[in-house]
């Protein structure tokens, strides 16, 4: 078969599949099933003795009789079970067992059966550091749960340390497609634009695949030879690999602590808590503004609210933040949901009814051992059980008579504004977010699907994969808000924003100017193509040492310039051809000198939350290098993105290829950290072998680093072991400082090599870096 027939074959499958999913209701059987939707930030703290989280989990399914409905999904996501900078390393799942353990204890005393002394059965569970999700299936229905896949996307510092982010669940319930997210968003009370971010980069990031699976899907290219008969046809083009994004699903429930506040001062919120008046609370809360503008969660559904704030409480009280930092209440965790069909029909009759009905939506008050207070949900929803194969064989038959008559009459079109449609990003520095918003009109006799594409990876014969797209470099720095694909009906329209921001990996490789071309791609229509050019001014992030400036130094006054009118330039003043740039030396001087940087709480989440570097990024654009007025935290970061950003790292892939290539000869064993392994079975207790081989390796970069390089890396070693703990520190057994011990050493790293090695090989080389030095300094 030709490409073109595989082609013109592909896009008649799609397009019977989509009006056969239009007309369900008309043969598929729908009953009716009952969901449990949890969310609880438990602020890094560890449960009382014997606890059960009955009112999270059991008083919420009261019914109006007096009698408790028993679900048949319970899903519960946890946030900060482990808020140590470096929980993201350790493949120790201790915290989640634990809080394994109490869920299903709980939901083994809440619903108890007389029959099955296990009524509940875990399907899956996943996390990202500290965030969480189990999602239990009732015993009777766990035979009709296929095709499971998890997957995660953190949004921290840097896209790894995975402090914020999303995990998700799907799987094929019946005939119905579920998903569960459960998420942690940038904190702050002025950061709802990073909070947008944190959402659009796990809706278009997180991927699912579901294998090899048959549905009534395959029916399309199958006509069943006995009344139910279940084989699917094996030419099947479709009974492939399929990926999922989070919207393919029927039924989606989001949730977690989405971080959004309440946009109104502290005081006027708390008097009218006192006064018991939230509705004008809620016509502030940030995360119903947000949907509302469609800048988040466009086509989600919540719940009206008729509970207090559920953040910040004082633990193990009914009183709200008394700290220093005295933070306004507000309804940070939420529970949401998304429904491919909003209107269903019942199992037995010709009646319609909502896809997703909200039966309760609570917090639980009565859980106070945490400074949020848990929040659940039951929720009465429509699930495919069945479907019946003559009726959909029928409609089958008829659909493609119908596409016969259609095929030269109905093609569809669409229109867009502006027009026309060229994307021009000029004078982009490093650090912006940019945007423009692209209006997309159906303007056929029938509906249409489209979806964006980079020209260079678009094939229409085949569906374009996830991993495909994020190779692409300038698509990877690209967002669409909401993400594709558009279903289109007759006149409808779609606003489409699309962002690009500039990601620390690509910022050295892009070059000065981007110009490309991004496909809308019209399902059996003409595509349209979008010109996207993008005038990029990286500054000095990205830059190699030579293309810096000449670094100058002032004999006589025995120090670096860091801000130089051409015309001050004198004799006195010379040019240190062996030094780093003054950009560098600036940023590490100022750092040794105030000596008060605290390496362990730099990647706290909070923090990094709460860091602005756009004012430092301006001055150092400004060419101005004077940092005095920034805190250390900024200075420091800014010099993290500097290194990320070179071009080559600061030990050059030829240098590390040497080292490493050597010390698996010599010694593997002694050349790479165990996985998972900690500080402090390493730094203290290296072997004499070890010892020898990481002093050979340390001897030998430095012997072939160009002297920039050489220079600017004893510069930065020096100012590290000057903030490094000592090994009596190190050794302590506290999980926090291990923690943030790792964490640092992972990044720092990660800094000086990049990722072309192990973060094995990188975190082992850094402490024998690091052990040299000390030992230099205490001769």
């Amino acid at each position: 078969m030709s490409s073109l027939n595989n082609a013109k074959l592909y896009e008649a499958t799609k397009r019977l599949e989509k009006h056969l999913e239009e007309r369900e209701n008309e043969y598929l059987i729908y009953k009716q099933h009952y969901i449990l939707a949890g969310t609880f930030n438990v602020n890094n703290r560890q449960a009382p003795p014997n606890t059960l989280l009955e009112e999270w989990l059991y008083r919420v399914t009261d019914s109006a009789k007096g009698k408790h409905i028993v679900p048949h999904i319970i899903a519960v996501g946890f946030q900060e079970i482990d808020t140590s900078s470096g929980a993201y390393i350790y493949d120790d799942k201790k915290k989640e067992d634990e809080w394994e353990q109490i869920v299903r204890r709980t939901i083994k005393h809440c619903y108890k059966s007389k029959h099955n002394a296990d009524e509940f059965q875990l399907l899956n569970r996943i996390r990202l550091m500290g965030i969480l999700l189990f999602v239990y299936v009732h015993h009777s229905h766990m035979p009709k749960c296929s095709s499971v896949s998890r997957a995660s996307v953190p949004t921290g510092f840097m896209g790894i340390t995975g402090n914020k982010g999303g995990v998700g669940i799907s799987f094929r319930f019946y005939e119905s497609t579920l998903c569960f997210v459960n998420c942690h968003f940038a904190s702050g009370e002025a950061q709802t634009q990073r909070r947008n971010e944190d959402y659009q980069t796990i809706e278009s990031r997180m991927t699912f695949t579901d294998g090899i699976n048959h549905s009534y899907k395959d029916y399309i290219w199958y006509t069943p030879t006995t009344p139910n008969s279940l084989a699917p046809n094996a030419q099947n083009p479709m009974a492939s690999t399929r990926f999922w994004k989070i919207n393919d699903h029927d039924i989606v429930f989001w949730f977690g602590d989405m971080n959004y506040r309440i946009s109104l001062p502290n005081d006027q919120v708390r008097k009218n808590l006192i006064e018991l008046s939230i509705e004008s609370l809620f016509k502030k809360d940030q995360l119903r503004d947000e949907m509302n503008q469609n800048h988040a969660f466009t086509g989600y559904r919540e719940p009206p609210i008729d509970f207090m704030p559920t953040y910040k409480f004082d633990v193990n009280t009914d009183d709200y933040d008394t700290s220093e930092k005295f933070r306004t209440p507000s309804w940070t965790d939420r529970i949401l949901y998304h429904t491919k069909r909003s209107i269903i029909q019942h199992e037995t009759s010709n009646a319609s009814f909502q896809s997703i009905i909200p039966l309760h939506y609570s917090c639980a008050k009565t859980i106070k051992f945490s400074d949020h207070r848990p929040v659940s949900g039951l929720y009465h929803v429509g699930i495919k059980i069945a479907y019946d194969d003559k009726l959909m064989n029928r409609i089958r038959d008829e659909l493609i008579r119908e596409f016969d008559r259609e095929e030269n009459d109905a093609i569809p079109t669409i229109e867009i504004y502006p027009r026309p449609p060229a994307i021009a990003f000029n004078n982009i520095r490093y650090l912006d977010k940019v945007s423009y918003s692209l209006l997309i009109k159906n303007t056929g006799e029938c509906p249409c699907a489209c979806s964006i594409h980079p020209s260079s990876t678009f094939e229409p014969t085949r569906p374009t994969k996830i991993k495909e797209l994020i190779e692409v470099p300038y698509f990877d720095c690209l967002t669409f808000t909401p993400n594709g694909p558009y279903i289109l009906q007759r006149n409808e329209e779609q606003t489409v924003e699309i962002s690009f921001k500039m990601k620390t990996q690509y910022s050295w490789s892009l070059g000065k100017k981007l110009n490309e071309i991004l496909i809308l791609h019209v399902e059996n229509g003409a595509d349209t193509f979008i010109t996207l050019d993008v005038t990029l001014d990286m500054g000095p992030f990205g830059l190699a040492f030579d293309q810096f400036p000449p670094t100058l130094f002032d004999s006589e006054k025995r120090q670096y310039i860091y801000f130089t009118d051409p015309k001050d330039v004198c004799e006195r003043v010379v040019e240190t051809k062996n030094d780093p740039p003054a950009l560098y030396i600036s940023l590490i001087e100022c750092l040794k000198e105030r000596n008060d940087l605290d390496l362990l709480s730099v990647f706290n989440g909070e923090i990094q939350d709460s860091l602005d570097l756009i004012p430092i990024r301006d001055q150092i654009y400004a060419h101005d290098y004077n940092f005095k007025n920034y805190p250390s935290i900024n200075l420091f970061m800014t010099l993290l993105h500097l290194l990320q950003a070179l071009p080559e790292p600061l030990i050059s892939r030829d240098i590390q290829d040497k080292i490493f290539l050597k010390t698996n000869n010599s010694n593997n064993r002694s050349s790479q950290l165990p996985s998972g392994a900690t500080i402090q079975s390493n730094i203290p207790n290296e072997s004499p072998s070890q010892q020898q081989h990481m002093t050979k390796a340390v001897s030998f970069i430095i012997e072939q680093l160009q002297p920039k390089e050489r220079n600017l890396f004893f510069r930065f070693l020096l100012f590290l072991q000057k903030s490094w703990p000592t090994p009596e520190y190190a050794r302590r057994t506290d999980n926090n400082i291990q923690a943030a011990l790792n964490i640092c050493i992972d990044i720092l790293a990660l800094s000086l090599l990049h990722k072309h090695t192990s973060r094995n090989q990188r975190q082992n080389f850094l402490l024998a870096c690091l052990n040299e030095e000390k030992k230099k300094n205490s001769k």
